[in-house]
C-alpha cells in the first residue's frame, strides 16, 4: 500500500465542466455546478452586478469549485446546499453567483496497489460573502449549512444590507453580534479529515496564529470581536477516529439509526453551529469595521481569526508529518 501527499500541486479530475460564454466578442469564464452557472471572476461578477443592480454571492475557497475533490466544505456544499431548488432559484434569480480559489487543498491518496485509491483532502474551508455591487462584503457565512438556516439569513441579508450603506451595515451587525461560549466547528469535517490526519501520525493543531492589534483597547469593539473569536475551536484539526466524532454528534440526542440519518445529523449540527456560534462572531468582526472590506480585505478576518485556517503556511500546518530526507 502506498500513500502519497500532495501539497500545493492539484490532481484535478474534473467531475464539473467549467465553461466560457461569449458577451459582446468577450469570453467571460464562468463554472456550471448542478446546472447553473458561477462566474469563475470577481470581476466580471461585479461588471454584472453593477450593471443589473444585484448583489454578488461569492465562494471564497480552498481548491477549485470545478475539481472533484477541493475542501471537504466545499464539496458539502456542492453536495448538498447547491442542488437545493431554493437556492438554485436565489442564484440564478436574485444575487450574481461567483467563485474564487483562495489556494489550493493539500490532498491525500492512499494507493491500495491493484488499481483502487482513497483520496481525501486535508485542512481549508469555505465562506460565501454577501457583496453589494461596488464589491464590498456586507455579510460572511462560513462554513456549510442546511437550506432551511441559509435561506432565511441570506434573504434578509440581501433585503437589508445589499444596497445599504456602510454605516447601516455595520449598525446592522451591531445589533446583532454577542459573546459566544467556547464551541467546536466542522464537525463534519472531523469526521472525514480526523482518521486521515491520524493515519498521517499529524499532531493537533490550534490552529493559525492570532496576531492580535495593537490599537485593540479592552472593551473594544475589536476586543470583543478577538475575544469571541478565540472561542472558535475547529475540530478537523484535530487527528481522531471517525467514531470520535460520530459519538460526539450522535451525543445531542439519539443515535442516528441509518447512515441517511448520520449524515443528515451532522450537517444539521454543523449548520447549527454556524447560525448560533459563528455568526455572532461574524457580526462582531463586522462591528468593530470603520469601512466595508473586500473579499480579499476579509481573508484575515474569517480565514484566520475566526475560522483558524493556517492558509499561509506553506505547509497548511502538516509539516511535522514529513519524515526526515522526504523530498518537500
Amino acid at each position: 500500500m502506498k500513500l502519497t501527499r500532495t501539497f500545493g500541486t492539484l490532481a484535478i479530475a474534473v467531475a464539473i465542466a467549467g465553461v466560457a460564454l461569449s458577451f459582446g466578442g468577450k469570453r467571460i469564464p464562468k463554472t456550471s455546478v448542478n446546472g447553473t452557472e458561477w462566474y469563475a471572476s470577481f470581476a466580471d461578477a461585479q461588471a454584472e452586478a453593477k450593471k443589473t443592480g444585484k448583489p454578488i454571492l461569492f465562494l471564497s475557497m480552498f481548491g477549485r469549485l470545478d475539481e472533484e475533490m477541493p475542501c471537504a466544505n466545499a464539496r458539502t456544499l456542492r453536495a448538498t446546499l447547491f442542488k437545493d431548488p431554493e437556492f438554485k432559484k436565489l442564484i440564478t434569480r436574485d444575487v450574481i453567483p461567483a467563485w474564487e480559489m483562495v489556494r489550493a487543498v493539500p490532498h491525500i491518496t492512499i494507493d491500495l496497489g491493484d488499481g483502487k485509491k482513497i483520496n481525501r483532502t486535508a485542512r481549508g474551508n469555505a465562506v460565501m460573502y454577501l457583496c453589494n455591487p461596488d464589491g464590498k462584503v456586507v455579510d460572511a457565512f462560513p462554513g456549510i449549512y442546511t437550506s432551511h438556516d441559509f435561506m432565511p439569513a441570506i434573504h434578509e441579508s440581501i433585503d437589508q444590507l445589499a444596497h445599504a450603506d456602510a454605516a447601516t451595515v455595520i449598525a446592522y451587525h451591531k445589533e446583532r453580534g454577542h459573546m459566544i461560549r467556547p464551541s467546536w466547528t466542522t464537525m463534519s469535517k472531523g469526521v472525514l479529515e480526523g482518521p486521515t490526519l491520524e493515519l498521517l501520525g499529524a499532531k493537533a493543531n490550534p490552529g493559525a496564529t492570532l496576531q492580535i492589534r495593537r490599537d485593540a483597547q479592552g472593551g473594544s469593539a475589536q476586543q470583543m470581536f478577538l475575544s469571541a473569536a478565540a472561542q472558535i475551536r475547529d475540530y478537523s484539526l484535530t487527528p481522531a477516529p471517525a467514531a470520535d466524532s460520530i459519538q460526539m454528534i450522535a451525543a445531542g440526542g439519539l443515535k442516528p439509526a441509518t447512515p441517511e440519518e448520520l449524515k443528515e445529523r451532522i450537517l444539521a449540527t454543523d449548520s447549527n453551529a454556524n447560525m448560533v456560534r459563528m455568526r455572532p462572531v461574524v457580526h462582531l468582526w463586522f462591528a468593530s469595521e470603520e469601512a466595508l472590506p473586500t473579499p480579499t480585505e476579509a481573508r484575515y478576518a474569517i480565514l484566520v481569526t475566526i475560522l483558524k485556517i493556517p492558509y499561509k503556511d506553506p505547509y497548511f500546518g502538516l509539516k511535522d508529518v514529513i519524515m526526515p530526507g522526504t523530498p518537500d
